[in-house]
């Protein structure tokens, strides 16, 4: 049934539901009523071009999302031929290349014929009657083997129409290949031919059922509805019908339509119907985690609404922070209508069933952290102070503790409050950006990482980030990774700006892990602006801190929610010398069907599950407002930036959790400022919440009676050793012996938190000449460590040492930076210590390194020609962060294979009626900028901006870092604008003679 946009039906839906979900707990799967849970097996694409599973898999993962059918892609037959592998899992879907002449290992045969043997279901689809050509069995379980084939556009006819597979399907015509088998069996059901060839049948195998189509070459047939079709009712057949009937008794939703007017850019086009909300009890039902998992609901509207971040207390309660005024209900002097909620299961059914506000009268809040007996937050423009004094649950203080950040754009300001264990406040901002005064240090920088103490007294910038920042974690060896909202959803903190800056080099910004992956949603009904079905609204960072998870995923996980992809990223993380590489893994941890799921926060919590905000929310962009020519609608830009539609929902917000089945939560290890013992003991707990939320107390307290067994737990214990190292520097209770043993410590988080803590001369002390075996990023630890101190002969013999013997070490961007910034440092020592003894490694370094000491400092400005108008680059660069920044930067170098840079490219600094008409129009890539090809598209602005604005903005970035070129006038923006008045859609690069 379609309705009217906001009828009464959609306003009052939370209310009437509120009866079905009132703090009853609410988990799937449950013995009674699941999802289907089919494993795909895949292979590598080098196996043969031509089948490309991965693809196969993302396609029909969208087709079957609906249809209760959750879908894991597996590329490793030993992972998947394991008894302990199928033991999860209600059939198995195999596409792909694996030893066409060859034969299947036989433990690998033995582990699946006893799978189907014992009832599961075996789908081989195409290219699988190919596999494992030399074991018999193989295809005697698949029911013939693959011989020859040409390749032609045809229509298979069914010849079985009343099997439960056929049952209302009717064949299609597609372009395929023409498989011809032989080995054909005699036990088979065939159910389609293509002219007298069996083309697609059944069989059985003791109590599983084999499912087999020579269907689905290429996309032309795993893209129609068709085969999706097919393939749905033959897992639904395969699975067998006890199976069956656990999915049927879920009694999926069925979820109705409205009309609405949302912006299409993809296809350039209005949307004009989309899914009603779901209740939290249905809209679990569409979600998949992943097997092996279970997802039950925390809270859900009318409890809270629109929850953004989730942190917990040290008694290990829930503070939620909802913003209903997000994104353009903007308030005057940080006074809005958003709160902190606390929201706390009192019964231990896992269900939240009281709910406090904490603080009210807030202001587009992001994240908030605890600290001083109290929470920090953001709140607008401002750092607030939160404490309650009274035990009432309710904050009686209200502190800013500084302000300066932007709010001209309400997704790019500050977000990510993390307490860490150097008792700093890390936090990231988007392009929005900070100007301000904090400890009487003047600051100003956008789309960065930074850190200030919890008292508000001094601040300072970390590293820039590529793009709007929304996500920041912790390893347990405290590395600082993190995710920007586009095309970069996993980077990490490599070497702070300050040690950059003392050694007169510029600073790269974060290093990307990932390689911009394609995400891999569970429905159709993906709506974004620009590098489409990739990470667009990348949002947190969270590693995989506890041990409640198998052991695969400790500290080696990372999720990155994709809200615009109605999915949770599971990334796969590995050192890579000294820095990070991150894996998408196929799998999402959280992925949902239901169009209004949207989750924006994922965090491991205390119970050792990992907690997920669902935004619930239709609409999940924020900007650019779309035009009729970008999006096929015309839109106005409210004040918080972001395009205004009354398809903002507010009434709608879920926080689930996610969890291996039936296992017990972390344990609560009561601690408290009172309770010395709990406190110390926590240190050692498996979940580092609780290790950074005892660490915090202790150092609170003040009592340096802590010291002696925080010393004994700094040898003894299994985690609490970088704890109880920061938690004895914070006390001012460190004591060098104690620093220097720890510096060989055998846990990896041990000694490089005492690297940190470590200065100069003690790091020589400790690492003579011939012991320095640290690698990666210990190693670079240790250069900067170096780098901080007075100028030494021996620090500098030692710098070169380290060079001499690390022969790859100018290979690793991390360790080259590190190792100069060191040598900067002790340029003197360095260079008398390669006369005296040669360079080895470092020999290419020297001629800089001398170039750099007998410099006097930095090099001098260009000379411009065009000299820069202030009032003009005022108004360019208000037009730039409110419509550029977010994918070419602050610093103009775009996102490398997302976004081209406009800092020395000659697409802005030549003719000026190219950029003109670019910004009015819109490009749609590919576009080759600085030998670099780029493959997004942008939106038009011309609807949005006038001529003036235009001009301004174009000034500004021709104009603005090493650019220097001639302005751009408003007659020059009109007249382009009415000679291209009649354009309708982007231009290409051909078209502009590019």
């Amino acid at each position: 049934m379609i309705r009217k946009l906001l009828s009464p039906a959609r306003l009052l839906a939370p209310l009437l539901v509120l009866g079905a979900v009132l703090a009853a707990p609410l988990v799937l799967p449950k013995p009674e009523a699941r999802r289907l849970e089919v494993l795909f097996f895949g292979a590598p694409t080098h196996h043969h071009p031509g089948h490309d599973p991965i693809t196969r898999y993302r396609v029909l993962k969208k087709g079957l999302g609906l249809e209760g059918i959750n879908l894991t892609y597996v590329e490793d037959p030993a992972r998947v031929f394991d008894p302990e592998t199928l033991n999860d899992f209600d059939a198995v879907l195999m596409y792909g290349n694996w030893e066409q002449h060859g034969t299947m290992p036989p433990d690998q045969l033995e582990a699946l014929l006893d799978y189907v043997e014992k009832g599961g279901g075996f789908l081989p689809i195409h290219c699988a009657s190919a596999c494992y050509g030399a074991s018999p069995e193989f295809v005697k379980l698949v029911g013939a083997r693959f011989q020859s084939h040409g390749g032609e556009e045809f229509t298979v006819k069914n010849v079985s129409r009343t099997h439960p597979i056929l049952r209302g399907l009717d064949s299609f015509r597609a372009w395929d290949e023409t498989y011809v088998h032989d080995q054909h069996v005699d036990d088979r059901e065939i159910l389609q031919v293509r002219e007298n060839e069996p083309w697609t049948w059944t069989r059985r195998h003791g109590e599983g059922r084999v499912f087999y189509t020579a269907a689905g070459h290429d996309h032309r047939v795993w893209d129609l509805t068709e085969f999706h079709g097919l393939l749905r009712n033959a897992i639904y057949w395969a699975v067998g019908p006890e199976t069956y009937q656990l999915m049927k008794r879920l009694d999926l939703p069925e979820p109705g339509e409205e009309r609405v007017s949302l912006p299409g850019y993809r296809q350039r086009a209005e949307i004009t119907t989309a899914q009603e909300p779901l209740d939290p009890e249905e809209s679990i039902k569409l979600a998949q985690v992943p097997p092996g998992f279970e997802i039950s609901l925390f809270a859900s509207e009318p409890d809270i609404v629109n929850p953004i971040h989730v942190d917990w207390d040290h008694r290990g309660r829930a503070y939620v922070i909802e913003t209903v005024d997000y994104p353009n209900n903007l308030q005057r002097n940080n006074l809005g209508h958003d709160r902190i909620t606390i929201c706390e299961d009192t019964n231990g059914d896992g269900r939240a069933d009281r709910f406090k506000r904490f603080a009210e009268k807030l202001s587009v809040p992001t994240s908030l952290t605890f600290a001083r007996g109290g929470v920090i937050c953001t709140n607008g423009s401002e750092i607030l102070f939160l404490k309650d004094t009274n035990g009432d649950d309710r904050a009686d203080v209200r502190e800013v503790l500084f302000e300066g950040f932007g709010m001209g754009d309400t997704h790019a300001g500050p977000s990510n409050l993390r307490y860490a264990p150097d008792g700093w406040i890390y936090a990231t901002v988007g392009y929005s950006g900070f100007r301000g005064e904090v400890g009487g240090e003047r600051h100003e920088f956008s789309q960065a990482v930074f850190r200030f103490l919890p008292d508000g007294s001094k601040m300072e910038f970390l590293q820039n980030t590529t793009n709007n920042t929304w996500g920041l974690g912790f390893t347990e060896e405290f590395d600082v990774v993190g995710s920007t909202a586009n095309a970069n959803p996993s980077f990490y903190v490599s070497i702070p700006r300050t040690d950059y800056a003392r050694a007169r080099l510029d600073q790269p910004r974060t290093p990307r892990a990932d390689d911009n992956p394609i995400f891999n949603p569970m429905s159709f009904d993906i709506r974004q602006v620009d590098q489409f079905d990739r990470y667009t609204s990348a949002a947190g960072h969270a590693i995989y801190t506890a041990r409640r998870f198998p052991e695969n995923y400790w500290n080696r996980s990372a999720f990155v929610c994709g809200p615009t992809g109605k999915l949770v990223g599971h990334f796969e993380m590995s050192r890579q010398g000294a820095g990070w590489k991150a894996v998408q893994s196929p799998n999402n941890f959280y992925s949902s069907a239901d169009a209004w799921s949207g989750p924006v926060c994922a965090e491991v919590g205390p119970d050792g599950a990992v907690w997920i905000c669902d935004w619930y929310n239709l609409i999940i962009q924020h900007n650019p407002t779309p035009s009729r020519d970008s999006a096929g609608i015309n839109a106005r830009t409210g004040k918080g930036n972001a395009y205004e539609s009354p398809l903002r929902d507010k009434r709608h917000g879920r926080i689930y959790r996610v969890y291996p089945k039936g296992s017990e939560d972390d344990p609560n290890p009561d601690i408290g400022p009172d309770k010395a013992e709990n406190l110390l003991a926590a240190l050692d707990h498996p979940n580092l919440f609780w290790r950074l939320h005892g660490q915090q107390l202790i150092v609170e307290t003040g009592d340096e009676r802590f010291a002696p067994e925080l010393v004994r737990m700094l040898r003894t214990g299994e985690f609490a050793g970088p704890h109880a190292l920061h938690a004895l520097n914070q006390l001012g209770a460190l004591e060098p012996e104690i620093l220097e043993q720890a510096l060989s410590a055998p846990s990896p988080a041990t000694r490089r938190a005492a690297i940190a803590l470590s200065d100069p001369q003690l790091l020589r002390n400790a690492l003579s000449v011939s012991s320095v075996k640290a690698e990666g990023r210990e190693l670079a630890d240790i250069l900067i460590g170096l780098s901080r101190g007075a100028s030494d002969p021996e620090l500098g013999a030692l710098v070169l040492e380290i060079a001499k013997s690390n022969s790859s070490l100018f290979d690793d961007p991390i360790l080259r930076d590190a190792w100069r910034i060191a040598a900067r440092s002790q340029a003197e020592g360095v260079l008398n210590a390669a006369a005296a003894n040669g360079a080895g490694a470092a020999q290419g370094e020297l001629a800089a390194l001398e170039a750099f000491r007998d410099s006097d400092g930095p090099a001098p400005e260009i000379e411009r020609k065009f000299k820069p108008d202030p009032e003009i680059h005022a108004r360019g660069a208000e037009v730039y962060n409110l419509t550029c920044v977010a994918c070419h930067g602050a610093d103009g170098k775009g996102v490398e294979g997302a976004f081209p840079p406009l800092d020395g490219s000659d697409w802005v600094t030549g003719e000026t009626n190219l950029p003109i008409k670019i910004v009015l129009h819109g490009l749609m890539g590919p576009v080759e900028v600085s030998g670099k090809s780029y493959n997004s598209a942008m939106a038009p602005l011309g609807a949005q901006l006038n001529d003036q604005q235009v001009a301004d903005v174009l000034t500004y970035v021709r104009q603005r870092w090493s650019n220097d070129a001639a302005p751009v006038s408003a007659e020059a923006v009109t007249k382009v604008r009415a000679a291209t008045r009649d354009r309708a859609t982007m231009w290409t690069a051909e078209e502009l003679g590019r």
